[in-house]
């Protein structure tokens, strides 16, 4: 198959475009053949793109999101079967989807929404999981919870006021620019342009805030949580 691949460590201008084996996929695993895959921007500076258990990984190939046809099942894999459309996070510590094929395991990945594009599901994964783990997981976000996601307008801000409005929560984003509608789009009720406006001089207290931004953003975010936020 042809891979993108990186036979040492370093940054982008390591990386080559080369023939490879076509990987064997173990128990409990599948073999997807990919129709796109996503990298994450700094994920060549990731010790796990590198290493496994301190022991070089090299050659590497990038692109941890994917999305393709399952080609082949291996033994243990009983809810995908060839033919499947699939798309998912593959774990930092293998080889990505940078590639004709790669193997994935099956408890890795879900069925491709049929409304999505393979190109639109594989840039889901990664910032959709995270929105979802910081608002279910730590946050537990319930119905009537005061949100505010700060970069509402961005790859895991945009997913962040869906998810917080599905989930019933009453939703303030702050933006950088004229992203107003679009936000309001997704779910916000109330959208603050960082440009012109302070978040945290109108009196406003969250029950959860969700920063995506960083910086004194994150600090200043803390005086606008009522006392049991998060």
């Amino acid at each position: 198959m042809t891979a993108l691949r990186a036979h040492r460590r370093g940054g982008a201008e390591m990386l080559v475009v080369e023939r490879a084996p076509v990987p064997v996929p173990a128990p409990g695993e599948v073999l997807v053949a990919v129709h796109a895959a996503g990298i994450t921007f700094d994920e060549l500076t990731w010790e796990e793109t590198w290493t496994r258990g301190g022991v070089s990984r090299t050659p590497v190939i990038p692109s941890h999101e994917v999305s393709g046809v399952i080609s082949e099942v291996a033994s243990g894999v009983t809810d995908f079967k060839p033919g499947d459309e699939v798309y998912g996070l593959i774990r930092f510590d293998r080889d990505g989807a940078a590639a004709e094929f790669v193997t994935v395991p099956a408890v890795d990945l879900a069925d491709k929404p049929s409304t999505l594009s393979h190109a639109g599901a594989a840039a889901l994964p990664l910032a959709g999981l995270t929105a979802l783990q910081a608002l279910v997981d730590h946050a537990a976000v319930r119905p009537g919870d005061a949100v505010l996601v700060h970069g509402g307008a961005g790859g895991v801000g945009a997913l962040t006021l869906q998810l917080a409005a599905i989930l019933g929560a009453r939703v303030t984003a702050t933006i950088r620019g004229g992203d107003s509608e679009l936000v309001r789009s997704y779910g916000a009720a109330r959208v603050i342009d960082a440009r012109t406006d302070a978040f945290d001089e109108d009196g406003s207290a969250y029950d959860v805030v969700i920063d995506t931004v960083g910086g004194d953003t994150t600090e200043r975010s803390f005086g606008v949580l009522h006392r049991a936020g998060g």
